[in-house]
């Protein structure tokens, strides 16, 4: 990009302009709307410049993408042209300033964002918004022939960015703080209720437990008594203790079910079923309660009405139901049960004839141990029948709530889907990612990508099948001839569906001990061990990425399961920019060559290894960073030396480094960034690479910081580096013994290294060794 460096002056009014400025930082200032804001400082800007138009654009947070703010605040993507003027800002953090003039005299054509404008600039300048060190946007403002940008306008526009910055910077800290208010609402409310769950649980459940207990004392005494009297009646004794251990035992069974269903962490085993069939199988196994009570039943549902269930889970809500409406319907009374199909969904009604349930009772109903106070003490029950019930139809992504029928009694219904698929937003998305002919050879490189850095022999890739909406592989590599085409998962099943459907990253040290899953290993696979990651696009998970066989054999854990989940982070937000951009293959294509580099170094070893991500973590975390901080660090140190692949041949012939080796080796901070580009959209990530090789004295490279302006992950990535290259020795250099090493990280700590990050290393190789 050619920044002019034109001293012509301009008719610009240095009064005028100075009022335009104080005009726009009023507005930005005190405007409660952003885009109203936006548009007053850009029409000021215009009117002191002489400029015909302005456009700002905005950096999305989440995947780095851009998008153009119209007057209206609505904002669409938008892809910068390929080496002009915004992506040369957006990589340089500078200003550019294109005059005109030379490409004017010459006749050359020249990148102005033609997309931007109604008609091509005769000379634009671009500027970066900067916040925090971090560039949230881009600033343009278009001149309809060739203009000067003397100092004093040049000045006028940077500051005119620095408001725009700090608008949109509030204007995120605004939206960032009402998050958090809510978020901080629902947290204190939780606490409180936990609190007093706490409160009531152990409440409930000492009165619970006190009952059976004193029972089973009372006739385990009686029966102790008894073996001196031969007449007492000791077969009633000994049946009565066993009916109490049964009552503890159901009790400690259901807290536990509980426990499973609320923390959102049971797959299901999913089977086609047919719902009446299993209805009446159900009220099978409940005649003796019905008997008793002489309940009558009345089941009205459709015929042939299949459902994709885990069986066992909804026998056991039918019978939560159906036993409830039993207990609580009088004598004679009838228990009707309706199932019919609404949509994509299956609704079953189940309606007692029994007392009903007080208005104020309704909305606590579904709550753990509470009781209708109507209904009392004296029907037998724990109070997590109910609870039981809500969590099971969650868990199938399905709904369930109490009616009071206008004739009396309760009436229970709910709804599941008739099949578990992924949601409607996600099939949208998934649909468009797979009519792109340039994705798959993206998903084939992720694929490679992920198995170099986890030193896997099994990875694959499923994505969501638009049209049957469960998950199917789409990229592996280590599965040849095993007939993909038909291994497919389906929704909250298995790991692959259970991870899609929770969003969260999955490590799974056993597949056979894991209370989870419990199956037993495939032959396929050598270890019992495996991760899989969600793969989000536009913050759906449209997708999910399986990782077997480590080649060591050892188990996979955290330190994997981070680095993981972060190259598949970055290939989703690739993904979702070049989402945005179907007509430009440019961005799939730069995302596939970055992807190829990082796979092509990893397995030369070059690249940040286990040990490096490891201690890289482990000192993070003894510097009490926070948890997302230590996930970045790690990253960053299992792909911070991308640009040495440029030098791996000099560096490989083990004779030392030359001047113009030296000086490649100092620019590979850099070249890693350029590398990653298309990958790397956070700032920070960017700022660790460039600067892990900063020294606390000044007296680094590239940009010679020091002190705490060197980003706080450098400085850790720096004592970690330099450790492992003592340690493990270079083509150049013998490894340094360990004791060699530490006294060579204190002798350097206060120039070379941050002294805190040296004591915090030598304190993590104490507690990892046992020795200091």
């Amino acid at each position: 990009m050619n920044v002019s460096l034109a001293s012509q002056t301009s008719s610009i009014d240095p009064y005028g302009a100075l009022a335009a400025l104080a005009q726009s930082m009023l507005a930005l200032r005190s405007a409660g709307d952003l885009s109203t804001a936006c548009g007053i400082a850009g029409s000021c800007a215009m009117t002191a410049t002489g400029a015909s138009d302005w456009r700002l654009l905005r950096v999305d947070p989440r995947s780095g993408s851009l998008r153009c703010m119209d007057p209206a605040g609505v904002e669409t993507p938008y892809l910068a042209e390929p080496e002009g003027p915004v992506e040369w800002t957006l990589q340089q953090e500078m200003a550019a300033f294109d005059d005109g003039f030379s490409s004017a005299a010459s006749g050359a054509s020249v990148r102005r964002e033609i997309e931007l404008w109604t008609d091509e600039p005769g000379a634009i300048a671009t500027l970066p918004l900067l916040s925090n060190g971090t560039v949230c946007g881009v600033m343009l403002v278009a001149f309809p022939a060739p203009h000067a940008f003397p100092a004093a306008e040049r000045l006028m526009l940077q500051t005119l960015a620095d408001g725009l910055a700090m608008a949109l910077e509030r204007s995120d800290l605004r939206r960032h703080l009402d998050d958090a208010r809510r978020d901080n609402s629902r947290l204190e409310r939780r606490v409180a209720e936990g609190d007093e769950t706490a409160s009531n649980l152990m409440s409930v459940v000492a009165h619970e437990i006190r009952s059976p207990l004193t029972a089973i004392k009372a006739y385990a005494e009686a029966l102790l008594e008894s073996l001196r009297n031969a007449q007492a009646p000791r077969e009633r004794f000994l049946s009565i203790i066993n009916v109490e251990c049964d009552r503890l035992s159901r009790l400690v069974t259901d807290i536990l079910d509980l426990s499973r269903l609320e923390s959102g962490q049971r797959p299901l085993r999913l089977t086609r079923v047919e719902l009446e069939a299993l209805m009446r199988e159900t009220l099978e196994g409940l005649q003796p309660v019905l008997h008793a009570r002489r309940i009558r039943t009345s089941i009205q549902v459709e015929p042939k009405l299949l459902i994709e269930v885990d069986v066992d889970l909804l026998r056991r809500l039918l019978i939560n139901l159906l036993g409830n409406a039993a207990k609580y319907s009088p004598i004679g009374g009838e228990v009707r049960v309706v199932g019919h199909v609404r949509g994509d969904e299956c609704w079953v009604s189940v309606e007692d004839q029994g007392p009903g349930i007080p208005a104020e009772d309704l909305p606590h109903v579904f709550d753990r141990f509470y009781r209708s106070r109507q209904q009392g003490d004296e029907t037998e029950g724990n109070g997590l029948g109910l609870a039981i019930a809500r969590g099971i139809v969650e868990l199938h992504g399905g709904r369930i709530q109490v009616e009071v029928p206008g004739k009396g009694g309760s009436r229970f219904v709910f709804g599941l889907p008739l099949r578990q698929l992924a949601t409607a937003r996600a099939r949208r998305i998934a649909s468009t990612i797979v009519t792109r002919s340039d994705l798959p050879e993206l998903f084939d490189q992720t694929v490679e990508m992920v198995a170099a850095s986890m030193d896997a022999e099994i990875v694959s890739l499923m994505l969501i099948d638009p049209e049957a909406g469960d998950l199917a592989i789409t990229a592996s590599r280590g599965l040849e001839g095993q007939h993909l085409e038909g291994r497919r998962t389906t929704m909250r099943s298995g790991v692959a569906g259970s991870v899609a459907a929770w969003g969260r990253p999955l490590l799974v040290n056993n597949i056979e001990t894991d209370r989870r899953f419990r199956r037993l290993n495939h032959p396929q696979y050598s270890t019992k061990s495996l991760l899989c990651v969600p793969l989000r696009v536009e913050g759906e998970v449209v997708g999910v990425l399986n990782v077997n066989n480590k080649r060591s054999g050892d188990p996979f854990d955290d330190d994997d399961l981070a680095v993981a989940s972060a190259l598949v982070e970055r290939v989703g937000s690739a993904i979702e920019r070049a989402s945005q951009h179907p007509d430009s293959p440019r961005l799939v294509a730069e995302a596939i060559q970055a992807v190829r580099s990082i796979t092509r170094i990893k397995r030369e070893s070059l690249l940040g290894g286990r040990s490096v991500i490891h201690l890289a973590r482990a000192l993070a975390r003894e510097l009490q960073m926070p948890d997302a901080e230590v996930d970045l660090i790690g990253y960053v140190a299992s792909i911070h030396d991308l640009g040495m692949g440029s030098v791996r041949d000099h560096v490989a012939h083990g004779e030392g480094l030359d001047e113009r080796d030296r000086t490649e080796v100092e620019r590979h901070p850099e070249v890693s960034v350029e590398i990653m580009r298309p990958l790397e959209y956070q700032n920070a990530v960017r700022d660790i690479v460039l600067a892990h090789h900063e020294h606390w004295d000044g007296t680094g490279y590239p940009r010679s910081l020091s002190g705490a302006a060197i980003p706080a992950g450098a400085r850790v990535l720096a004592v970690v580096d330099a450790w492992e290259s003592m340690t493990r020795g270079r083509p150049f250099r013998a490894p340094v013994p360990r004791e060699a090493a530490i006294e060579e990280l204190r002798r350097s700590a206060g120039s070379q290294f941050d002294p805190q990050v040296v004591a915090a290393f030598v304190n993590v190789l104490s507690q990892e060794t046992g020795t200091t």
